[in-house]
C-alpha cells in the first residue's frame, strides 16, 4: 500500500486538491449557467424521450459532450448539479494530462507544480470546470490529443499515433476546431524528421483518418437531420473574411492577438519571468521596453485593456452576469468594479510578461539561421500555438478559447529546460498562486452563490406568477421559452416582476435578496416590478 501511495503520490495530490477544491466552492444547484442550458436540454431530451436533439443555438458538433452529460445523467438522473459533476470529472483528467505532458517534456519537477497550479487556478478554467459549458471537455481532449502526439515525436511509434487519433476523433465530436490536430502534427512532423515514404504515411496518416471521420460524422448527422442550421457558420465566416480581407480586419486581427498575448502573459507571469533569463542578448531590455510600451498604447487606444474579451473572467469576478440590467454587457461585475487604472496597470503587466514569447520566437529564428536543432517539441507546440489561434483571430476570440494555450505556452517557453529558480522568483511564484487561488475561488464561488439565490426567488416566484410575466435573466429566459418554430420566441416574455442587481428610479422594488459573497462587494439582487 505504501509503495502504491508514493508511486501516485502526485496524482493523489491533484485529486485531494481538486476535490478541496469542489467542497470549498461547492457545484450545487439545478440551474444553467451561459450557454449550458442548451446542452442541458439536449441531454435532458436524450435521456427521457430516448433520441438525440441538438438545439438551434450553437454551431458545433456537440455529440460526444451530450453523451458524456448523459452517461452520468443515466446514473444519477438529471439536474444540471449532475452534468457540473461530469465537468468536474473532465477538469481534473485535465490536471493529470498537464501533469503528464509537463514530465514527458523534462520540464523541472518544481515548475511543472507551478505550471499545473496555474492552469487549474486560472479562473476562467475553475469557472468553467463548475458548469456544462464544452470548453474543459475539449480542453480536456485537447491536452491528452497533444500529449500523445508529443510521445510519438519522441518515441517515433505508432501507438502514441492511433491514440492522438482517438482523442482527436473524440473531441471533434464536441467541436469540429478538432481539424486542427492532425494539422498541426503534421506540419510538425514533416519539418522535424527525415523525409521518406515511412514518415510521410505518419504525417499524414491522422489528417486522413480526420477527413475520413468528419466525412462519415456529417453523413450520419445529415441523414438523420441532426445538424443545427448555424452548423459551421464560423467557418463559413472564416472564409469570408480572408477572402474580403480589409484594413479594419487586420486591425481586429492585431487587437485580438495583443490582448491574447496579455491574457497568457498575466495567467502565466512566474513561468515567463523565470525563462526570461534566458535572453540576455544585446538589446533585450530596449526590446521589452518597446513592445510594453507598444502593445500598452495600442491596446489603451483601442479600449482593449483586461478583461476586455468576453465572457467569463469580468470586472470583478467572473461571469457572465446575465440579469436584465447586465444582459449587455458581460465582462462588467454587478458592484464593486476596479478602477480604469487597475486594468491598466494589470494589462501593462501581462504585456512585460508576454515578451518572452517575441524572444522565444527569436530564439527559434535564429536557430533556424544558424541551421541548430530545434526541439521537435518545441517546434510542435509553436505550430499548434499558431494553427490553433489564427482562426480566433479572424472570427472572434473569447476568453475561454484561449484555455488550451495555457499548458501548450508552458511546454513552447520550458521543454527541457532545467532552470533552477532563485529565492525571488519562488516567492514571485508562491505569491501569485496565493492572490490567483483566492482570486478565482472566491470568483466562483460568487458566480454560483448569486446563481444559486437567483433561481431559489424564481422557482418561488414561479409557484404564484405565470412564467412568461417573470425577467429572470438569460437563462432564465432560454430555458423556458427557446423555440426552433417562433422567430422572436422571446417575446413571450412580457415581464411584470424582473430580478435585477441595481433597479433605477422607476422601478418599485418588491424584495431585497442577499447573497454570500467573497469578493469585496455587497452580495444583493432585487426583485423589482
Amino acid at each position: 500500500m505504501s509503495a502504491f501511495f508514493y508511486k501516485y503520490k502526485d496524482y493523489l495530490a491533484l485529486l485531494f486538491l481538486w476535490l478541496l477544491l469542489i467542497v470549498i466552492i461547492n457545484p450545487i444547484g439545478d440551474f444553467p449557467l451561459n450557454d449550458d442550458w442548451c446542452y442541458g436540454k439536449s441531454v435532458k431530451t436524450l435521456t427521457e424521450e430516448g433520441y438525440l436533439k441538438l438545439y438551434n443555438w450553437g454551431e458545433m458538433t456537440l455529440v460526444g459532450h451530450v453523451y458524456w452529460g448523459a452517461l452520468f445523467t443515466e446514473i444519477f438522473g438529471f439536474s444540471f448539479t449532475v452534468l457540473r459533476w461530469s465537468t468536474l470529472v473532465m477538469g481534473f483528467a485535465t490536471s493529470i494530462g498537464i501533469y503528464e505532458l509537463c514530465k514527458l517534456t523534462n520540464i523541472s519537477r518544481w515548475f511543472t507544480w507551478i505550471g499545473v497550479l496555474l492552469c487549474m487556478l486560472n479562473p476562467i478554467f475553475l469557472s468553467l470546470s463548475f458548469s456544462f459549458m464544452t470548453d474543459v471537455p475539449f480542453m480536456c481532449l485537447t491536452i491528452w490529443t497533444f500529449y500523445f502526439f508529443a510521445k510519438a515525436l519522441k518515441t517515433d511509434q505508432w501507438q502514441p499515433i492511433l491514440w492522438a487519433i482517438f482523442f482527436s476523433y473524440w473531441a471533434f465530436t464536441i467541436r469540429q476546431l478538432a481539424w486542427v490536430f492532425p494539422l498541426v502534427w503534421m506540419i510538425t512532423f514533416l519539418l522535424t524528421k527525415q523525409r521518406n515514404w515511412r514518415n510521410l504515411l505518419k504525417a499524414i496518416a491522422p489528417l486522413l483518418a480526420m477527413v475520413l471521420f468528419s466525412l462519415v460524422f456529417s453523413y450520419i448527422m445529415e441523414s438523420n437531420d441532426l445538424l443545427q442550421e448555424r452548423y459551421n457558420t464560423k467557418f463559413h465566416l472564416l472564409l469570408d473574411n480572408i477572402k474580403n480581407l480589409r484594413k479594419g480586419l487586420l486591425v481586429i486581427i492585431f487587437s485580438y492577438l495583443f490582448e491574447s498575448l496579455t491574457y497568457l502573459g498575466l495567467f502565466l507571469l512566474p513561468i515567463h519571468l523565470l525563462y526570461m533569463r534566458r535572453y540576455q542578448f544585446k538589446g533585450y531590455m530596449i526590446w521589452t521596453i518597446l513592445w510594453t510600451v507598444g502593445v500598452t498604447l495600442y491596446l489603451m487606444k483601442l479600449g482593449k485593456v483586461l478583461p476586455s474579451l468576453d465572457n467569463i473572467w469580468i470586472d470583478f469576478g467572473v461571469g457572465p452576469t446575465t440579469l436584465h440590467d447586465h444582459a449587455g454587457n458581460f465582462t462588467q461585475s454587478p458592484d464593486p468594479t476596479a478602477p480604469y487604472w487597475f486594468w491598466q496597470v494589470i494589462t501593462c503587466i501581462g504585456i512585460i510578461s508576454s515578451v518572452t514569447f517575441i524572444f522565444q520566437i527569436r530564439r527559434i529564428i535564429v536557430s533556424v539561421f544558424k541551421k541548430e536543432k530545434i526541439d521537435s517539441l518545441v517546434v510542435l507546440s509553436f505550430v499548434f500555438f499558431v494553427v490553433y489561434l489564427t482562426p480566433f483571430l479572424i472570427v472572434g476570440v473569447y476568453d475561454r478559447y484561449l484555455l488550451p494555450l495555457l499548458p501548450i505556452s508552458i511546454i513552447f517557453l520550458g521543454t527541457n529546460l532545467q532552470l533552477l529558480p532563485k529565492r525571488w522568483s519562488k516567492y514571485v511564484s508562491y505569491g501569485f498562486l496565493g492572490i490567483l487561488a483566492w482570486f478565482s475561488i472566491s470568483a466562483v464561488h460568487d458566480h454560483l452563490a448569486w446563481n444559486r439565490v437567483r433561481w431559489q426567488v424564481l422557482n418561488e416566484l414561479t409557484e404564484t406568477v405565470p412564467k412568461n410575466q417573470i425577467q429572470g435573466g438569460v437563462e432564465y429566459v432560454t430555458w423556458n421559452f427557446f423555440s426552433e418554430d417562433q422567430n422572436k420566441w422571446w417575446e413571450q416574455v412580457i415581464p411584470v416582476y424582473t430580478l435585477v442587481f441595481k433597479p433605477n428610479k422607476n422601478q418599485k422594488v418588491i424584495e431585497k435578496y442577499t447573497y454570500n459573497r467573497w469578493l469585496p462587494g455587497e452580495g444583493v439582487m432585487y426583485l423589482v416590478e
